[in-house]
């Protein structure tokens, strides 16, 4: 049933409802391939009478009525979820006349065949059309297409040529089949059919290609003679880059499709050009993973309803961050290549504004498909689901189960961005509100409560049951899970494993996280650390009140320890002397000390095993064992043990507390030792800087005391020194005014025919002295620098000469 298309699938459903009224059962796929075809109005009715009724059915089964009429043509259906009944009617609200009712209890649906064809604003298709339709609207032109059974149709162009009627013609051909590019033009719009094959994991955006660069080649790879698909096939095939798009020239010069490959999108290289030589290329981008949930209209916009703004992302960052956005429930974003690659997410649709304007530059428009899943099976380690109908409303009488499953030592985290069940009664999981039931594997089961964000399971399966009753509905809920290690756990089984939260992704901080790690009776736990990567402890020596590792040989907080680890080390193991082990991870409140953390692998073994030394429970791994790639089987057990089973390997073996003692008591003596030598060292400064004071004060008071004299009285040689240490120190008393002065720089020397007078530079003049006073002088203790008193220069002095001065 899912290799046939939906026309197919609707000529079945048509003799069978021929045949048999009554009788129709509609798989899952094609129930969800009629959801895809209708656009749901909540508590509305059409103000028409109805065409048809059928009482006592399903949705599911009242959608497919609705495309498999044959009395009639249904455009819209009204589904009454209190009385199970459907209403088919052969008009919509494109008709004149016609209108939206209130009425409780009741939804309308309308179809929506538009949501098969990708839009491809100001564009055609220019080939030979196989029919023409005047005078309809894009909707129907788009049910024409689907239900056409004389040719098979790939797409249409809807001509809107002011003052002339619309037109419809169908084609059989589209740029995905290579047969002809799509041309611009301003009065046309082309919309090709949902495609099958690799070219439907691609976008067309129409024509041009991507802007050359100067700093490197823009295509990686070029191809000639292939088709769309095939062209589409080679770049996801593609292994030596990361094919993200490719232009597609359509018959060049010598009649020859080519396909160019390249790891650029348009948003790299600022855009798309237009080869005026020869303008027969379409531009095709990659449908990575998360704009694989969007409706892509390139060309449009919607105007003035954005909501938050990001820049510099790509197409696929913009439609994740509208997924995840939970400030408000984002249903739309449009893209805008150029300057700056910017996203602009809205939680309104083309439905809610009347449609999307024409953007005349590279301004891309994408919206959210609705998820029609109700439940299923998920076994990805991480992934994503929501309630029927999501982004809108979901519908009554839902009854939706999703069963996740993770690898065994490890549990389920799940993260709701939004959750809405509407008004709940103070009963806990009453059957009278809508309610999400978890059922975490061997446990009881709870329901999720109003504004709930996370939840995380004690396993790693989890059921979850999604119910909604015939009277009210509401926002509904959009959930993301994520497998996490275990924190906080008993482990019971063997082989296996566990880590630090997040891990190999940097631990969260204040993290604390115990398990307990329990063998049968009478064997041991071997524990073999795989990676180890924390924050770095001073001094290398580990402290409890920053992240670290506690291992206790035992099942209680009062055990022995065994070791305390921090920092980053290679691979090594543990190895319990009984049959618990506790190991203990702790973070602190720092961010920034945050670091990849641990991952380990643990097996059981005899007491006796080829580890047969109860103390030697720490045990560093050499070269020759990649811990890293132990995957815990018994043979591998085998190999890591036995590669220590030698005796060089053995005396290496040491028991961890006796090791982690050891360095402890080393570093305490490092530690003494330094502050030892640092209390010596102030000690022989202070000591030496007492006695250098001691003798300067003895210097200067001897110095005081040869001044005393009167220099009338003192010796020649006194009388010498005195004039030179005051020359020396450049200092000049003046209490005795200027004829001090002119005394104490002046000395008249006995023998007057000699008389030698010192150059001013050597010593200030009285004026320069008066206007620039000094403190009154100080003696210092004459230095050994001063040298022998030069005979030439203290032979004759005449101190009655006082011009000098």
């Amino acid at each position: 049933m899912d290799e046939i298309n939906l026309r197919q699938k609707f000529l079945l459903i048509l003799i069978i409802v021929t045949v048999s009224r009554n009788a129709i059962s509609y798989s899952e796929d094609v129930a969800q391939s009629f959801r895809g075809l209708f656009t749901r109005h909540s508590n509305k009715r059409l103000s028409s009478i109805q065409a048809d009724f059928v009482s006592n059915v399903s949705l599911d089964v009242c959608t497919g009525e609705c495309v498999a009429a044959a009395r009639f043509q249904c455009k819209s259906f009204s589904y009454d979820s209190i009385r199970r009944s459907c209403f088919l009617y052969a008009v919509n609200l494109n008709d004149p006349d016609v209108r939206l009712v209130d009425v409780e209890g009741r939804d309308h649906y309308e179809t929506s065949y538009l949501k098969q064809f990708a839009r491809l604003p100001s564009h055609e298709v220019r080939l030979m059309t196989s029919q023409s339709i005047s005078s309809i609207s894009p909707e129907e032109c788009a049910r024409r297409c689907i239900l056409e059974t004389r040719f098979k149709c790939r797409g249409f162009n809807y001509e809107h040529v002011v003052g002339q009627p619309v037109r419809c013609l169908l084609v059989e051909s589209s740029p995905a089949t290579g047969s002809q590019a799509a041309m611009t033009n301003e009065a046309t719009d082309f919309y090709q059919k949902e495609t099958e094959g690799a070219i439907s994991s691609f976008i067309n955006y129409g024509m041009g290609m991507l802007r050359p660069t100067i700093t490197s080649e823009v295509y990686q790879r070029s191809v000639r003679g292939v088709t769309a698909d095939g062209c589409a096939q080679r770049c996801l095939d593609e292994t030596t880059f990361d094919c993200l798009s490719f232009d597609y020239v359509h018959e060049d010069d010598n009649r020859q499709n080519i396909c160019h490959l390249s790891q650029y999108i348009a948003a790299n290289v600022q855009g798309l050009v237009v080869d005026s030589v020869n303008p027969r290329h379409n531009h095709f981008e990659r449908i990575e993973r998360f704009l694989n949930y969007f409706y892509a209209t390139p060309y449009a916009v919607i105007q003035g309803n954005n909501m938050k703004t990001f820049t510099k992302v790509t197409p696929n960052r913009c439609a994740r961050l509208c997924m995840e956005e939970d400030a408000f429930v984002c249903r739309s974003f449009d893209y805008t290549v150029v300057p700056e690659a910017t996203c602009l997410l809205s939680s309104k649709t083309s439905r809610d504004v009347g449609g999307l304007d024409t953007a005349s530059g590279h301004v891309h428009h994408f919206e959210m498909k609705p998820l029609l899943d109700c439940g299923g099976n998920l076994t990805e380690p991480e992934g994503g689901f929501a309630s029927p109908n999501w982004p809108r409303n979901y519908a009554h009488h839902e009854n939706c189960v999703w069963n996740i499953t993770t690898s065994r030592n490890k549990v389920i985290e799940l993260r709701f961005t939004h959750f809405d069940l509407g008004l709940q009664s103070s009963d806990e999981c009453s059957d009278e509100d809508d309610r999400l039931v978890v059922t975490d594997s061997g446990y009881r089961p709870y329901c999720v409560k109003p504004n709930t964000k996370t939840v995380t399971t004690k396993t790693n399966s989890v059921r979850l049951q999604f119910l909604s009753n015939a009277e009210v509905d509401a926002q509904g809920f959009r959930a993301f899970y994520r497998a996490e290690w275990t924190c906080n756990m008993l482990l019971k089984e063997s082989p296996g494993e566990f880590a630090s939260p997040k891990w190999p992704e940097n631990y969260p901080s204040g993290s604390r996280c115990t398990w307990r790690i329990t063998a049968p009776e009478g064997q041991r736990v071997h524990i073999v650390f795989t990676s180890f990567a924390l924050e770095h402890h001073a001094l290398g020596h580990c402290n409890e009140k920053l992240d670290h590792v506690r291992i206790l040989d035992g099942g209680t907080v009062g055990s022995s320890l065994i070791g305390l680890y921090c920092g980053s080390r290679p691979s090594f193991a543990v190895v319990s002397s009984g049959q618990d082990v506790l190991v203990q991870f702790s973070s602190d409140n720092d961010p920034q000390a945050s670091r990849p953390g641990f991952h380990a692998k643990f097996v059981f073994e005899a007491m006796n095993g080829s580890i047969s030394d109860k103390d030697s429970r720490f045990i560093n791994i050499g070269e020759g064992v990649e811990a890293s790639k132990w995957q815990g089987t018994e043979e591998e057990d085998t190999r890591v043990v036995g590669s220590l089973s030698s005796s060089e390997d053995l005396l290496s073996a040491r028991d961890e507390s006796t090791s982690n003692g050891f360095r402890s008591a080393m570093w305490a003596v490092v530690t003494c030792l330094l502050l030892l030598v640092g209390a010596l060292a102030v000690a022989l400064f202070l000591v030496i800087r007492h006695y250098r004071r001691k003798i300067n004060g003895e210097m200067e008071k001897s110095v005081d005391e040869d001044d005393s004299y009167p220099m009338e009285s003192m010796p020649l040689q006194s009388i010498e020194s005195s004039f030179r240490k005051n020359q020396f120190n450049n200092r000049v008393d003046l209490t005795g005014g200027a004829e001090a002065v002119a005394a104490s720089c002046t000395i008249t020397s006995r023998n007057e025919d000699a008389a030698t007078t010192f150059e001013e530079e050597k010593l200030p003049s009285a004026s320069t002295a008066l206007m620039h006073p000094r403190p009154p002088p100080r003696l210092h203790r004459p230095q050994s620098s001063y040298g022998k008193y030069h005979e030439d220069n203290v032979k004759n002095i005449n101190v009655e000469d006082k011009t000098q001065v």
